[in-house]
């Protein structure tokens, strides 16, 4: 089960463990910064993961792809000498 929640500064989307074993995971996306957060016990505090929106985009394209290393759309700058 998961739920949306939208306001002025982002969305958080709640991924809850139907089973109840693990703590919810929370995405929660800016216009410039994705965070994924779990609550840690051993902690007391959330295990956070920050990136950019890019960065994001490609770990979703990265879940359908085989082994191997790959460029997404952003070209690479050329050099020149």
């Amino acid at each position: 089960m998961f739920t949306n929640e939208f306001d002025d500064i982002g969305t958080i989307t709640t991924i809850l463990d139907d089973t109840a074993e693990h703590e919810d995971v929370h995405l929660i996306i800016t216009a410039d910064d994705v965070y994924i957060r779990q609550w840690c016990d051993e902690m007391d505090n959330y295990d956070i993961i920050r990136m950019t929106p890019k960065m994001f985009y490609e770990l979703q394209i990265a879940l359908g792809k085989s082994e191997g290393a790959f460029y997404t759309g952003t070209a690479r700058k050329k050099t020149q000498v």
